[in-house]
């Protein structure tokens, strides 16, 4: 039985001349896996590290009863591993990637995340942001000093505070969720939520279709908005009973 029904959609955008998002889905062990990365743009090699990140992600091995260590461990190799790929190669020195994980087993799940892609939980039409960005204006936000709509348009918006192979040392947010029969998570990177607001994005969801279409939906409405950076959608559903 397959609880968690899924579609995911991926685009370079208008101007942009590579795709540096990337994204995971494995679903072949007890411990299911979805995963974006949005490789940082103006860096070198940013299609490296994001899928570097995700090669390792997906090659981690997670427990069900150590699974908050796993994920932390695994977000921590990923690290590591840019970090060492980019010192052996000087063309990719500054690389790095963001990383928004969601590991589900039954209707319990973790959330790992670094940088600015996003999570969220949509549950009975109501759109629930998961996770804080790790940037500037994240922060100025969190302190009450911008508003939401001034954080879309402020110059300084891509600003990362962090963001894996950039520094040693992770501060990595991993916390619980349990879901609901019902339940949807968009999973995206920063190309959709820089263009299209938060009741926007739950009304999307609202609409009639399957997760693919929807998530293709996300895709065409970025672009019809000026499709300025690359941009990733993975939507997963939970469904209890069916197959």
């Amino acid at each position: 039985m397959d609880l968690y029904q899924h579609g995911a959609a991926t685009h370079v955008g208008l101007y942009r001349k590579r795709n540096e998002d990337a994204y995971l889905v494995k679903k072949e062990q007890p411990v299911k896996i979805f995963a974006v990365a949005d490789g940082l743009g103006g860096h070198s090699g940013g299609d490296v590290a994001s899928q570097l990140t995700l090669k390792v992600i997906e090659a981690s091995k997670y427990n069900t009863s150590l699974l908050k260590e796993n994920i932390k461990d695994a977000v921590e190799k990923a690290n590591e591993q840019v970090l060492e790929t980019a010192s052996a190669n000087p063309q990719l020195q500054g690389m790095g990637t963001t990383l928004t994980m969601v590991a589900l087993y039954k209707d319990y799940g973790v959330i790992a995340h670094v940088g600015d892609s996003r999570a969220y939980l949509y549950r009975q039409g109501k759109l629930s942001q998961l996770t804080e960005d790790h940037t500037l204006v994240g922060e100025l936000l969190r302190q009450g000093r911008l508003d939401p709509q001034e954080a879309m348009k402020h110059p300084q918006r891509h600003v990362l505070l962090q963001a894996i192979g950039l520094e040693p040392r992770l501060d990595i947010d991993i916390h619980d969720i349990y879901l609901r029969d019902g339940d949807n998570l968009l999973i995206c990177t920063d190309g959709l939520t820089g263009l299209i607001r938060e009741e926007e994005l739950a009304n999307i969801l609202a609409e009639e279709g399957q997760l693919q279409q929807k998530a293709e939906r996300f895709i065409e409405e970025t672009n019809a908005r000026g499709g300025f950076d690359n941009t990733t959608v993975l939507l997963v559903s939970y469904r209890v009973g069916e197959g």
